[in-house]
């Protein structure tokens, strides 16, 4: 996946991300794939842990979190440094996960299937 690398702030956050943990999740040179879920469980879990509804959002803003949550290494499944989260614009975001949805359906990734995040 290569997308991410045109929108700024969420590359910036996945670049500090995939350098601070252990596993590097994601980054091909050195780290360990990310795998796709499509269990909503998994989804809904990783968001809650990283972005809970509970953290006060500024105006525009929006909570990124990586691994994505639709991945086995997300934050409830993970832990700190190989996930974290950053306030980024929402448009921003909400660019994200037509993008993250795409390379699913054009790259064929299956639930459990492995893939790297290049920015």
């Amino acid at each position: 996946m290569t997308t991410m690398a045109t929108l700024p702030n969420i590359a910036a956050n996945i670049r500090r991300i995939q350098a601070a943990g252990p596993s590097h999740f994601g980054r091909k040179a050195d780290g360990k794939p990310l795998t796709r879920s499509i269990k909503p469980k998994v989804e809904s879990d990783n968001r809650n842990v990283a972005c809970p509804k509970s953290r006060k959002r500024p105006a525009g803003k929006s909570c990124d979190e990586y691994p994505f949550a639709k991945t086995n290494q997300g934050a409830s499944l993970s832990k700190q440094p190989d996930w974290g989260w950053a306030w980024v614009p929402t448009s921003e975001q909400n660019s994200q996960g037509g993008r993250v949805g795409a390379f699913w359906k054009s790259d064929r990734v299956l639930d459990g299937d492995p893939f790297w995040v290049a920015v």
